[in-house]
Parts: C-alpha cells; structure tokens; sequence
C-alpha cells in the first residue's frame, strides 16, 4: 500500500486527507461561497494540534531600534516570528536567553506573570485563543484594499509630488512599452511559480520568506487571472488576481531576477496593470495583499504609495502585547510603530516619539499615518511640548506620557 501510495501524483496524496479534500472542492465553489468552507477547514485543523502546539520563550537583552537605550524583550513565539521581532525591535547586537516553551493554550496566564519582567513582551497567541484573550493583540500581518470606483487616471494621480508620486512611476512603466497579458492556462500558472514568484519573493524576504504552496495557485486559476508583464515578447513579471469573497486580491507577485529592468520598476508594472485590470472589469475595491504590523514596513509603505488602506485583520494568529513606557520603548516605536487591534477591527498605532520625531510631532504623525487607524497613541518624552492643535489626517491623536500605556489592557504591570 506504501508503494502505491508514493507512486500517486502528490495532488492526488494530498486530497486523501479530509481536510485536504475540503479545500479541494471549495476551490470549485464561486468565489463567494469558497473562503468561509476553507476557513471551517483550517479552524479544524487548528484545533486539532492546539494542544500539541508550544512557542519558545526567549529573553532578549539589546539597544533599542534606533537608539542606545537598553530594551528588554521576552518573545513567546515561534522560530520565524521571532526573527521578525528580533529585527524589527533591536537596532544592534543582542543576547537572548532561552527560557524553555509555552503551551500555546498557558499563553496568557505566562503571559500575565512574567511579562512585567520586560520592557515589552510578545506572545503569540493562536486561534481560537486570539479570540479568547483580553487586552489589545498585534495581528500578525494586516490586509491593505483600494477603491477602485474611479477612473484608473484619478487612481494613480495620487497626492504625492516628485519622483515618488504614482503618476511618474506609472509614466516610467509606459515609457518602457511594458505590455499586460490575462490567462488562465494551467501551464502559465505553474511557469509563473516557478519561474518568476519563488526566485522573486526568496531574493525579497530571505529568511523572513513565508512562500505560498503549489496547491495555492492551483486553486487560485480557478476563480482567477494571471496578470504577465511582458517585454520585447518576454515576460518579465506578473501578479495573480483571485476571486475572494466578492472583490478580487492580488495574491502573488513575480519577477523575474536577472531582467534588463529594474525588478522595483517590473513590481511598480505589476499594480499599474492589476489597478487597470480591475477598473476595467468594474470591481469596486480590490484586495493589495498583507503586510506586516509595523507602519515603517517597507512593504506597507508601498502598498500606501498606491493608495491602500488598512483593514479588519483576519489572521489564525497574533500576538498579545505587553509593553511598559520606558525610554527604550518609546525609542523603539519611534522608528517602528507597532500596529494593535483593539477588537472588532479598532486598529490603534503605537507611535514612540523621541529626539527629532518629538520635536516636531505633528510631522513625525503625518509621515507615519496610514488610512484605517482609528488612533494614534504617541508616546512623548516629558520633556516634549505637545501642541494644543497636533493632529493628523486620517486618525486622531492621543499623548500618552511617561509612565502610563494605552491601550489599558497592555499594561506589563
């Protein structure tokens, strides 16, 4: 039986699982009907391995992103996760102490004893406990949509001047006589993973790289298109667009790594063509993909430059926060400012604000902002002087000095 089991194609092995098999099939289903039947599928899976399921807990001792301050970290979370944190928070070498592993259902009662131990803890928290837990969670990647409701010409006008506006990045694209091509061969589809997704997003993300499976594509032609960006009959780049409860998603970029093109100018091709695409096809928004929680995340920033906006995170997994409002702290969120969810989408900013930010903190907030926040908590130093009138464009302000968090429930103790 193991014989005959290695000689079937690996689709086929994969589809003898229930669950599998589910996914299977709802990727037939309209687009509508298709993620609510793969989300049963994946709440099954995860309740299955929840009690099998730890996080490493490790101590992190380091000067704080951006400063010489000395930040203490505790990160209850898996391998990957922690070598974003690691990144994100620390601005120099550090020394990390493991501390043995969580039980990912012990993660907030852990979380509650020793997180006072630390300047600012994270813990990753799965599904169905991310539900279960109080106080604000940081969701581990966030969606970016766009309005598509108006003319393409007043979509990439922007608000911007200069070389970054997206007018001029659109004229660069069309200098180049970049052309788009739809399809939705099978073929096409795998050519593009292969040969011009994963060598883009390995190149791109390196360690940090979380890749989409084969089966993913797969599923996506059927209730999709693949956008090809082609050059002198080459092709040279491409997004795939999926149907996903009612309004389209860009899923996945490629780009080919040893082009004559700058593969920045082939990735700015690649949301010229897909915002044409689904203007012209009369879809009213459209999904730009996720990024990280951190609002100098390069990746949110230029999803930002297209005119995207933050919405209501649907991740399995988060992170419970922890933090005090200490020097290191507020040094930190000054150059990375960490997204939190409140519950029901209620997105607040935590925003540090030391030395020149707090200087000037109503340029420090307008260059930071991003649509869909509904506030920003700015961390001030005492002796910032806070205007009456600081505001912002899109989320107002809350000052939070020293010695006091917000939200409440992340309070470390």
């Amino acid at each position: 039986m193991r014989s005959l089991y290695r000689r079937l194609p690996e689709g086929v092995r994969r589809c003898l699982r229930p669950l599998n098999l589910v996914d299977e099939v709802a990727s037939f289903l309209p687009g509508r009907v298709r993620p609510g039947l793969q989300a049963g599928a994946e709440a099954v899976r995860r309740l299955v391995r929840l009690a099998r399921t730890r996080y490493p807990l490790r101590r992190l001792v380091g000067p704080a992103r951006g400063s010489s301050d000395r930040l203490v970290c505790l990160l209850g979370t898996d391998e990957l996760s922690a070598r974003y944190w690691r990144a994100t928070l620390f601005g120099g070498p550090f020394v990390e102490e493991q501390l043995g592993d969580v039980a990912a259902a012990s993660v907030p009662a852990v979380a509650r004893r020793l997180a006072r131990s630390a300047d600012v803890s994270l813990w990753q928290t799965a599904w169905p406990i991310s539900h279960l837990v109080r106080g604000p969670i940081v969701p581990s990647w966030l969606p970016l949509w766009l309005a598509t409701d108006r003319p393409f010409e007043q979509l990439v006008a922007g608000d911007r001047s200069g070389r970054s506006a997206r007018k001029n990045e659109v004229r660069r694209v069309e200098r180049l006589g970049l052309t788009a091509r739809v399809t939705t061969d099978a073929p096409a589809y795998e050519a593009f993973r292969r040969e011009l997704y994963e060598p883009y997003v390995q190149q791109r993300f390196g360690d940090l790289l979380v890749a989409l499976p084969p089966q993913v594509f797969a599923h996506a032609r059927r209730n999709g298109w693949l956008l090809l960006t082609e050059h002198e009959g080459r092709q040279v780049a491409g997004s795939i667009i999926e149907l996903w409860g009612g309004h389209p998603r860009i899923l996945a970029f490629g780009v080919q790594p040893n082009s004559t093109i700058a593969p920045g100018t082939l990735l700015e091709a690649c949301y010229h063509q897909s915002i044409r695409f689904a203007v012209e096809r009369g879809f009213r928004r459209l999904s730009l993909g996720a990024c990280r929680p951190v609002l100098t995340d390069g990746v949110l920033r230029y999803k930002r430059k297209w005119g995207g906006t933050l919405g209501a995170p649907t991740t399995w997994d988060a992170f419970l926060l922890r933090y005090r409002n200490t020097p290191a702290v507020r040094a930190a969120l000054t150059h990375v400012p960490i997204v939190v969810d409140r519950g029901d989408g209620h997105l607040v900013a935590l925003v540090g604000a030391r030395g020149e930010a707090g200087d000037d903190l109503a340029a420090h907030l307008r260059r930071i902002e991003v649509p869909g926040l509904r506030e920003l908590a700015c961390l001030v130093e005492e002796s910032v002087a806070v205007p009456s009138d600081v505001e912002s464009r899109h989320a107002p302000p809350r000052i939070v000095p020293p010695g006091e968090v917000w939200p409440a429930g992340a309070v470390a103790g």
